[in-house]
């Protein structure tokens, strides 16, 4: 009997042992599991690995094997440009299963999502982790990007510098490291940077940009040291030309003219008219600048010259007229090529076009015009503060109606607003009524039983869903919706309008209509402003015409480069940049007040309405 208790005692005390551990046939089965997962995977049948996978871990969570399920679930959805997916995924794992490889997977995911801070704090510490050669390019590439984006030069180089032996593409890695040196660090990480490197191509081009930089601020015999070292190194970089060419520079005396501007415009071909109406504001700023101060001299280049590139004219004016900074171009296809070049150069330029990214090129580029994103937010302002908070947008099917709606879709839900509806037409519509009757939300009418029921009283026009309309088009197409809209029932609602709406047309087809209408501009010629009079007045005087925004935009750049250059402490043409950057309060005649910190103007545009038969200033 007592042998009986004392089997009987051991048996309980040891069975919850027994079932903890995993039997060998159980563990056996997962690995055949994730092994399947992990061929169908490698042979690219993507779809029926994830059903595997999903499947093994909804059955075992929680385990050594399920994390390598997981893995595996985030390495496809990575492949499958599904990044959020593979962070819901991973993110799932407990932080005791996670291993070196799923924090790189997550990290990755997180900078390619752009949360670059997170990612880069959960990738660092994986530098010291055995990985394999793949996964460590990975890592690389991901510190790369998050420590770029959050502005961490000196940690970018690093790690482009790490990624350089065994990279098969070095020459993009050095390209990359080009454009941080010339463009993104501040001078003491570049001089720290041309330490840390030297004798290694990135610490090459380091003492290259630092050679640059002395030589902007007029430091020729230090430009003359770097250029020097750099040159006596057996190691060569692909900027080794570029090296030469600047050292040939800092042997000309007292290279830079302090009273030159160099001007990119096209003065002859089928643009020649748009350049000539820009040559007019900047001349006329001119005229005014040189009657009471020290003369100052606009250089203008033809950029519609056949066989010669921007790129060209911009060195013609920084080597061999040594002009302080530029003006211009005033089209796209010109204005990338001149920003590239002038930003290699380090001279101030002043864009007059709406090519996107062209501020982000480097530091010494700016741009002064009225851009999409300008009205958008205008408009956006004004209708919050006016108690707008639901839009909806009716746009043509272009480039620009396309463009606005999203920009206008963003900022309205960045400011908190609702967007009701999005409804397109055809470019050259002239009938609005099918559009109009989805932004009422109409249906076809249905019969109802008439016993019983209470007749719902009709109303003259139908109640619109939302509190403003978007419409991104031009007067002329304005003047064709505006009827049909009050026509088909949207009475009481404000109309929202693009600077394309500024024009007498608007007013002679459709005034009536848009009383409720509200648009807006960078240049109103009736502004009570008294330099937008003073201008206009001025410009009449001269030219006996009437000023558009062109005029006006070119009157502005002009008028704050010269006020800079009247600064007798500007010395050289990295101090016009600093003064550039610094620019607050200035009022311009097209709402310029300074420059945001990617060089991009920062404007006060006019909100503009229709009243009694004519557009006023609001």
């Amino acid at each position: 009997m007592k042998r009986i208790i004392y089997l009987t005692l051991l048996w309980t005390l040891s069975a919850p042992l027994i079932i903890a551990l995993p039997a060998p046939s159980q563990a056996a089965e997962d690995n055949a599991t994730i092994a399947y997962g992990q061929e169908l995977y490698q042979a690219g049948d993507l779809n029926q690995a994830l059903a595997v996978l999903r499947t093994f871990i909804q059955q075992s969570p929680d385990t050594a094997e399920s994390a390598r399920a997981y893995a595996l679930i985030g390495r496809i959805f990575i492949q499958q440009r599904d990044y959020s997916a593979a962070i819901l995924y991973l993110q799932r794992i407990p932080q005791f299963l996670r291993s070196p490889e799923i924090e790189l997977l997550l990290g990755d995911s997180l900078v390619k999502t752009g949360r670059f801070a997170e990612g880069l704090n959960l990738l660092q510490p994986l530098l010291a982790e055995p990985l394999n050669s793949a996964d460590r390019t990975i890592l690389y590439q991901a510190l790369t990007a998050s420590s770029r984006e959050e502005k961490r030069f000196l940690l970018t180089l690093f790690y482009l510098q790490q990624q350089l032996p065994f990279s098969r593409q070095p020459a993009a890695l050095l390209s990359e490291a080009h454009d941080i040196l010339q463009n993104r660090i501040a001078d003491t990480d570049l001089a720290e940077a041309a330490f840390m490197w030297q004798g290694t191509e990135i610490g090459q081009d380091a003492r290259l940009q630092l050679a640059r930089r002395a030589l902007v601020q007029q430091q020729p015999e230090l430009a003359r040291q770097h250029l020097e070292k750099l040159l006596a190194s057996s190691v060569t970089f692909p900027y080794w030309q570029e090296a030469e060419l600047l050292l040939q520079r800092t042997s000309v005396d007292n290279w830079l003219s302090r009273d030159s501007i160099g001007v990119l415009l096209p003065l002859t071909g089928p643009y020649a008219s748009y350049g000539e109406l820009v040559k007019k504001g900047l001349n006329l700023a001119l005229q005014e600048h040189n009657k009471t101060r020290l003369p100052i001299r606009f250089i203008y280049r033809d950029t519609a010259i056949k066989g010669v590139s921007t790129a060209q004219l911009v060195s013609g004016l920084t080597d061999d007229d040594k002009v302080m900074g530029i003006i211009g171009p005033l089209l796209g296809t010109a204005a990338v090529e001149a920003a590239q070049r002038a930003q290699r150069e380090m001279v101030p330029l002043l864009a007059l076009t709406q090519t996107e990214v062209l501020p982000e090129i480097g530091n010494f580029i700016f741009r002064d015009t009225l851009t999409a994103e300008q009205q958008v937010k205008a408009l956006v302002d004004y209708a919050m503060q006016t108690d707008h908070i639901s839009f909806s947008i009716l746009h043509p099917e272009n480039r620009l109606g396309r463009q606005m709606s999203d920009l206008f879709i963003a900022e309205v839900q960045r400011v908190g607003g609702e967007i009701v509806d999005v409804v397109s037409y055809p470019e050259d519509s002239t009938d609005f009524r099918k559009q109009i009757q989805q932004l009422l939300w109409e249906e076809e009418e249905t019969p109802q039983p008439a016993e019983n029921m209470e007749e719902v009283p009709k109303l003259e026009y139908p109640l619109a869903p939302f509190h403003a309309l978007f419409i991104p088009d031009y007067a002329d197409r304005v003047s064709q919706i505006a009827p049909q809209l009050v026509f088909y029932g949207i009475k009481d609602v404000t109309l929202l309008g693009i600077n394309g709406w500024n024009s007498p047309e608007l007013i002679g087809r459709a005034g009536r209509f848009l009383k409720n209408a509200v648009f807006v501009d960078a240049f109103f010629p009736d502004s009570k402003k008294p330099e937008v009079q003073r201008f206009v007045e001025l410009y009449r005087q001269t030219y006996r015409d009437e000023p558009s925004i062109l005029e006006a935009q070119a009157f502005d750049v002009a008028t704050l480069l010269l006020q800079m250059l009247d600064d007798p402490s500007l010395g050289n043409r990295d101090d016009l940049r600093r003064k550039l950057v610094e620019l607050q309060n200035f009022k311009g005649i097209t709402g310029t007040t300074g420059f945001d910190l990617f060089g991009e103007a920062k404007k006060e545009l006019s909100l503009l309405k229709v009243q009694g038969g004519r557009i006023v200033e609001f």
